[in-house]
């Protein structure tokens, strides 16, 4: 069994870290739900695919430039979580067909959180099929309506017909990827709804990345009012560690025993798809699968609030008000009032570590504490004489 300082102050820093990220996570995974991030995600991605969705024209000579476009791009982000459709007419219509709109929810989440690959190609062939019948409100001609003898010909056609008019309004650039994935597919409908698939799978991969990046940036805004709120100073505690030969051992212990407690929950972190097999919608990040059936969030979250407050006794750092006998008579102080927490800055500078390592995700905490306890316990080989 190897036991040093070193491997005992990174067991009790990792697991700290652990604690508070499935800590951060728990809140993160409430606000997804609370404002249904995933459906907006799903939706950015879905009107980067169907709609105009290049602002940097508007800014002319200034939108060659990555700084006002970052800028610029914030503020239609704020347009669009209060109107996801605005100048998106294609999507709206899109949303509105039967094969998207029975997939929400309910009707304060009336956008699903993923669709399938077959049921984007389903609905896109729908509509362009249907656009033929009411193209400017016009019934069929006789011309259109004796082609109807052959129902796959009609389809054919009738696609052709919607993509090269362009019944449905498309932008252009959209219109024009569409007939080349048409063509490509050599006007076979089956093959052209593969080749819809797969566009749709690669954008939702880039997909995943967005929301990755949103929720990491979550977990670091989380994570700084944690660290602020729970007083997690990392600076403090690795001095506490290995100064304190009692302190260590206890954090070691608790380590240990609560680690495998956290085997359930962490097992319920996203680790291969956000949102459904079937979805392509994968990402490797710290949001929680929605378990509201097995297991509470709420329950979870005071569970963890419980060991928070147990490794707080254990390296005896808090804000509470203590009394100082120390100059001969009784004196109340409060505050940041452990020896290791009078500089301030070097405070500031603990939660920032935190805030950073919460940012990283329960899951590389989880991994790495499994690898360090299993090298903990491992027992060293024998040295033999040759």
């Amino acid at each position: 069994m190897f036991s040093n300082l070193a491997i005992d102050v990174a067991l009790g820093l990792i697991f700290i870290y652990l604690l508070y990220s499935l800590l951060a996570s728990v809140v993160q995974e409430l606000i997804a739900r609370i404002f249904n991030s995933r459906a907006r995600v799903l939706t950015k991605g879905l009107r980067r695919m169907l709609e105009e969705d290049d602002h940097s024209k508007d800014l002319g000579w200034f939108g060659q430039f990555t700084f006002f476009n970052w800028f610029y791009e914030l503020g239609w982000s704020v347009v669009y979580f209060f109107d996801p459709f605005h100048r998106s007419p294609f999507l709206k219509q899109f949303y509105n067909t039967a094969s998207i709109r029975h997939l929400g929810e309910n009707s304060s989440a009336a956008r699903p959180a993923y669709i399938s690959p077959q049921i984007f190609s389903q609905a896109m062939v729908h509509l362009l099929r249907s656009s033929i019948k009411t193209a400017d409100n016009k019934p069929l001609t006789a011309t259109a309506a004796a082609t109807a003898i052959t129902p796959q010909l009609t389809d054919t056609a009738a696609i052709q017909s919607a993509l090269t008019q362009n019944y449905l309004h498309l932008a252009p650039e959209v219109q024009d990827h569409l007939l080349q994935l048409f063509e490509d597919a050599q006007h076979d409908i089956p093959v052209f709804r593969l080749n819809m698939e797969s566009w749709f799978n690669e954008t939702m991969t880039r997909a995943s990345g967005w929301y990755r990046k949103q929720t990491q940036t979550w977990l670091l805004c989380i994570g700084i009012g944690i660290a602020a709120i729970f007083n997690v100073d990392s600076i403090a505690i690795a001095r506490i560690l290995m100064k304190d030969k009692n302190v260590r051992t206890e954090m070691v212990q608790l380590a240990t025993s609560r680690a495998p407690a956290y085997t359930a929950i962490t097992d319920t972190l996203v680790r291969k798809n956000v949102l459904h097999k079937d979805s392509a919608f994968y990402r490797n990040d710290t949001s929680l699968r929605v378990f509201v059936n097995d297991t509470s969030l709420i329950g979870v979250y005071a569970m963890l609030r419980n060991d928070a407050g147990d490794a707080r006794n254990v390296l005896g750092i808090s804000r509470g008000c203590i009394t100082d006998s120390s100059s001969g008579h009784a004196t109340i102080r409060c505050g940041y009032t452990h020896p290791f927490q009078q500089n301030k800055g070097l405070i500031f500078a603990g939660w920032g570590i935190t805030a950073l390592a919460i940012s990283l995700g329960a899951p590389f905490w989880f991994d790495l504490l499994g690898k360090v306890v299993k090298f903990r316990t491992a027992t060293p080989p024998d040295d033999k004489t040759r």
